[in-house]
């Protein structure tokens, strides 16, 4: 009788455990990505005209980007200063379809891209070098919880390691820092939120990642930290409208112009 009773209150316990996250809907996380690279320039968004030709490059080198994400009921939107111009993101969970904004010297325009389109300009990349430097990576992931804890944000975060095989089949061990009180409900998609820190494995933990640093063999850092977290928030619907004052072209229109008096994006990591 005694252990049917302990395990009674073991499983209340531990269904309390579980019951105490928080699954959220609506949401505003503010954070900071800060790069260090010793080869770089600042982060930047350029655009410019070569023969008729309009094009947007967006390069990570060195410096801090503030970025502020809004979700609420499956579409994410997130805004950036990257210092030299801003860009927003939008992200539909329902329709997997990603708008890219860009504002910079005088110019406003974006694309759009569903999964379909992003997996196709990975196939048809124009050598194979760069073919597989942006093919989707996905490992085995092993993730282990540790007892650390740390205020982030004024949440109570635990560490935890994030172990997979690198592309060279070399073990990495990523540290990361998360929150065990709220994950993301459904239709947030964090991969496209970190393309940028690509980091395997952010999806797998059980929580919110809160901080975390990654290093790369050219010798660039990056951190990022959430500075703030509003588990209150109520977000105006207008706030996923996408301005119709930018020029926006799908992926297939890019391709279809071929690049001539058109519209191309180029996004350079010095990694």
């Amino acid at each position: 009788m005694k252990f049917l009773f302990s395990s009674f209150i073991t499983i209340l316990l531990s269904t309390a455990v579980v019951s105490a996250q928080q699954v959220v809907n609506e949401i505003i996380i503010q954070a900071k990505t800060e790069t260090t690279n010793p080869n770089g320039d600042g982060n930047d968004v350029q655009i410019s005209n070569e023969g008729g030709e309009q094009r947007v490059m967006m390069r990570m080198g060195e410096g801090e980007i503030k970025s502020k994400i809004f979700f609420k009921n499956g579409q994410t939107k997130i805004e950036s200063d990257m210092g030299m111009g801003t860009n927003q993101v939008f992200i539909d969970g329902k329709t997997k379809t990603t708008t890219t904004l860009f504002e910079a010297m005088g110019k406003k325009m974006g694309f759009s891209s569903t999964e379909q389109d992003m997996q196709q300009m990975m196939n048809n990349g124009r050598d194979s070098g760069r073919q597989q430097r942006f093919q989707q990576f996905n490992p085995d992931i092993f993730v282990e919880y540790l007892d650390e804890t740390k205020q982030i944000a004024g949440m109570t975060c635990k560490k935890a390691l994030i172990r997979y095989m690198n592309r060279q089949n070399q073990e990495v061990q990523q540290a990361v820092w998360y929150s065990p009180d709220f994950k993301m409900g459904e239709g947030f998609r964090l991969r496209d939120m970190m393309r940028m820190v690509n980091v395997p494995g952010l999806d797998k933990l059980k929580g919110f990642p809160m901080e975390f640093e990654t290093s790369r063999q050219n010798g660039m850092k990056v951190h990022f930290t959430v500075t703030k977290v509003d588990l209150s928030a109520k977000i105006d619907d207008k706030t996923f409208v996408i301005p119709k004052d930018y020029e926006i072209k799908t992926m297939s229109e890019m391709r279809q112009q071929g690049g001539r008096n058109g519209f191309q994006m180029r996004m350079e990591r010095d990694n």
